[in-house]
């Protein structure tokens, strides 16, 4: 979450300031507190504090950042980790995000909460809180299913082949109603993929290991014309 209030950042110059006008100047707690842009409950409690015997006001005041297990260094890292697997067919989802987490701060002797050595994983908390904070970079996205042939076949050379076929082609006197395209859809009944994580507003595959599944694939056949043949399956 977002946020949106600026309670919890005053200094702590300010906090004795304030509470020095209450108690010896006697100025009064919601005057003292508008005067220094504080929160006049959260003045209170201080001068409350300030005046018990032999105490001292804190030397951090307000709302301080939650400690995190890794460095600002090694998320970044892992930021990139997610996103280079996520763009070679293997994105990382929420649960093997907590997992990669636990064996990173064990393999690195990284101090950690004592319940991640007991489930061998990171909670929850901790990965949503991962996510928001990369969220400029991460989201959770749902990959479209893909072949290992497809995956490995189009590449540079392939599709460089391809045009070179084409220009091939006209220059030997085939002309546009001589070309035509075929694209082919498949229905397969292997659920639906988890969630992955992958690098914000791009497309995600996961591979397609077919096992005893049905699989339709149904082709349709154009030329440039707007001709279109009837659907073969």
């Amino acid at each position: 979450m977002v946020r949106t209030t600026n309670r919890g950042t005053f200094s702590r110059e300010d906090m004795l300031i304030a509470v020095d006008d209450v108690i010896n100047k006697k100025i009064s707690l919601r005057k003292a507190a508008a005067n220094h842009q504080l929160n006049y409950k959260t003045l209170s409690r201080y001068v409350q504090l300030k005046g018990k015997a032999e105490t001292e006001i804190p030397k951090t005041v307000g709302y301080q950042k939650t400690r995190l297990v890794f460095t600002e260094e090694i998320e970044v890292q892992l930021v990139e980790y997610l996103i280079t697997a996520s763009k070679i067919f293997h994105g990382l989802t929420m649960k093997e995000l907590q997992v990669l987490a636990y064996e990173l701060a064990d393999s690195n002797n990284i101090p950690m909460p004592a319940s991640w050595a007991e489930n061998g994983h990171a909670g929850i908390d901790w990965a949503r809180g991962f996510m928001n904070r990369h969220g400029k970079e991460l989201s959770l996205r749902t990959p479209e299913a893909t072949s290992l042939q497809r995956m490995t076949s189009f590449n540079r050379h392939n599709v460089n082949a391809f045009y070179n076929n084409l220009e091939e082609a006209l220059k030997n006197g085939f002309t546009v109603d001589n070309i035509w395209n075929i694209d082919e859809t498949g229905v397969t009944t292997v659920q639906s993929s988890t969630k992955q994580i992958a690098k914000k507003e791009t497309n995600v595959w996961v591979l397609l290991w077919l096992k005893s599944e049905v699989h339709l694939s149904q082709c349709v056949v154009a030329s440039v014309l707007v001709a279109i043949t009837s659907p073969h399956f």
